[in-house]
């Protein structure tokens, strides 16, 4: 039933995809599915007259309109032909679109930890983006192919019966192998198509390091060209030889079977000739049309049955890419407002990532009041970043409770959003206008030059503005016609000017905001940093010890854990995990 149930939902998706244009084209398609027959039947006639001519030369006029109609109806068929091949590929680029749409809306509404790739979610994307999605929405064209199909199937086996039956089991007889094999070919193909997907992605992203600019500048620097190319030479062979080794037995399958069809016309040559010296008036005309219907009829047959079996082989593709389209998403409140004030409150969180059994967060307790200067320290997996993940409901804790104004983020998260604004340590770097780098976290005020000129004298991105020939309205990036790239530094200071953009924030949370950012651009930072955040809730996050000195309250991670809590002279007074990585650190400026 799950089966039939994804087939009529490929077939209710094709149809809303398909233009009007694109439907009468297939719906005309059964028209045109009479001419093979009725060109035999012409063919047949013209071949009759032309016999005739020799003995009759007064039928040069006959034999020259039965020409010509024969023509036009070759000209027709392939007018048509054209004409469907067009659509066809009007509706496969409308396909695609459709397809990268939804992978977007799903890549955006799942759960988080389905973008890190929880139960091979990344693997199922690319297989739906490569065959499944268009095996889907291509349904209906292969039902109506398969319609037409039938239409041609029993004008042509109308014609054949009628010079003599056993023409026409002959060939539908010879055409099962090939059949059978085709979809033995198809399931074979779905199995190393989803069993091999991980090798060639690995194969494609070997050779891809080579055009990519950070990877690049490594492997020059290194010289580690060679081992590149040897790796990638070596996963290509293995998966080439994986593919190849299918391949050769489907074409040696394949080729029995075309030997078995195209023998068979021996044996129709035979009858043909056979019922033409029974009865010598079909003539040589009957001879050209049962060789003629033969070949159609066989291509006919053979697609029929192959699309028939098709059309059920591929509800396979059809399940994947409804099931993945089923994926859980993020559950969003109605309300999209923001507070006006935010209290948020952290009490015996436990969390793990997906496929670990490592805590993260180990019994994670934490409140904090709206309006304070946090800093939040800590060695390399502390806990740090997954704090931030978990106050950004990106994750959900596992036990205990994540809460903004005594509400569990999870349970009002577009709300919750509406009142963050983040950097997080590995920021987008858009490749757009500088207005809209900065703008995109609040589009409504885009158009605010005052507003978006003066913060970012603050945050030190004026100086990447001034230095722009179109000022903020210069295109950035890779893809800039300039070869416009910003640096590191530049790229930061455009993504914090970008987070304190957002008006309606009540928190900022800051990920390792200064990390690229030279010792003279991160003291302007720290020098404004009571203009920037205002009377906002702001949690910085940071390796430098240095973000400590702008702080109300510091907050230092261990272990999954709040190991202390306190400003700057209270925790080096207390000469604990804090006071040990300050002074740590205050050794290299001595």
């Amino acid at each position: 039933m799950n089966k039939i149930k994804y087939f009529l939902r490929a077939v209710v998706l094709s149809i809303r995809i398909k233009s009007p244009l694109s439907f009468i084209v297939s719906i005309a398609g059964f028209a045109a599915a009479f001419l093979p027959m009725l060109i035999s039947l012409q063919l047949r006639s013209f071949t009759n007259y032309v016999q005739k001519l020799f003995d009759n030369p007064d039928t040069l006029n006959t034999v020259i309109f039965s020409f010509a109609v024969l023509a036009v109806m070759y000209i027709v068929q392939t007018v048509f032909s054209l004409v469907q091949s067009y659509f066809s590929t009007q509706d496969s680029s409308g396909i695609k679109l459709y397809i990268k749409e939804q992978m977007l809306s799903l890549l955006s509404s799942v759960p988080y930890k389905y973008i890190e790739n929880h139960g091979d979610f990344r693997k199922k994307v690319d297989f739906v983006k490569t065959y499944a999605g268009e095996k889907t929405a291509g349904s209906v064209s292969l039902i109506f192919v398969w319609i037409s199909g039938i239409i041609s199937f029993i004008s042509i086996a109308v014609i054949l019966s009628a010079v003599n039956f056993w023409i026409v089991a002959i060939l539908i007889v010879t055409c099962i192998p090939a059949v059978i094999l085709a979809n033995m070919q198809k399931d074979e193909t779905y199995r190393w198509r989803t069993k091999w997907m991980k090798e060639g992605a690995l194969t494609i992203h070997y050779s891809d390091m080579c055009r990519q600019n950070d990877p690049m500048k490594e492997i020059r620097f290194f010289g580690i060209y060679p081992y590149i190319k040897e790796k990638w030479r070596r996963l290509s062979k293995e998966y080439i030889a994986k593919k190849n080794k299918v391949s050769r037995k489907h074409v040696i399958y394949n080729s029995i079977a075309d030997l078995l069809r195209n023998g068979v016309y021996l044996i129709v040559v035979i009858i043909t000739a056979w019922e033409i010296y029974q009865n010598p008036a079909k003539g040589l005309g009957t001879f050209m049309l049962v060789i003629t219907a033969a070949g159609q009829m066989q291509s006919i047959t053979t697609t029929l049955l192959i699309n028939a079996v098709g059309i059920f082989s591929d509800v396979k593709y059809m399940e994947d890419f409804f099931v993945l389209l089923e994926t859980e998403k993020e559950e969003k409140s109605d309300d999209t407002g923001s507070f006006d004030d935010v209290t948020i409150e952290f009490e015996n969180v436990n969390f793990a990532y997906p496929n670990s059994d490592f805590l993260a967060l180990d019994g994670l307790n934490v409140k904090i009041k709206q309006g304070e200067k946090i800093a939040v320290v800590g060695a390399n997996g502390s806990g740090k970043s997954t704090f931030v993940n978990l106050l950004c409901g990106l994750y959900t804790p596992q036990s205990g409770s994540a809460k903004i104004n005594g509400v569990e983020i999870a349970d009002n998260l577009s709300k919750a959003r509406k009142s963050l604004s983040v950097i997080f340590q590995y920021f987008c770097q858009y490749q757009d206008t500088l207005r809209n780098n900065i703008a995109i976290s609040d589009p409504s005020r885009a158009g605010k030059d005052d507003e978006i000129l003066e913060l970012a004298r603050q945050t030190g991105a004026d100086e990447i503005i001034k230095n722009q020939e179109n000022s903020l309205e210069e295109m950035i990036g890779i893809f800039s016609d300039e070869g416009n790239n910003l640096s590191g530094g530049q790229w930061q200071k455009v993504a914090i000017t970008r987070a304190l953009f957002r008006k309606n924030a009540r928190v900022y949370i800051l990920d390792e905001p200064t990390a690229a950012l030279d010792p003279i651009a991160e003291a302007n930072i720290y020098r404004n940093f009571a203009s920037l955040t205002g009377d906002k809730t702001t949690i910085l996050i940071s390796h430098r010890l240095g973000v400590t000195s702008i702080v109300d309250r510091i907050l230092v991670f261990d272990k999954g854990k709040i190991a202390e809590d306190g400003n700057h002279a209270e925790l080096i007074a207390k000469n604990g995990v804090y006071a040990k990585m300050y002074r740590a650190q205050a050794k290299w400026y001595e």
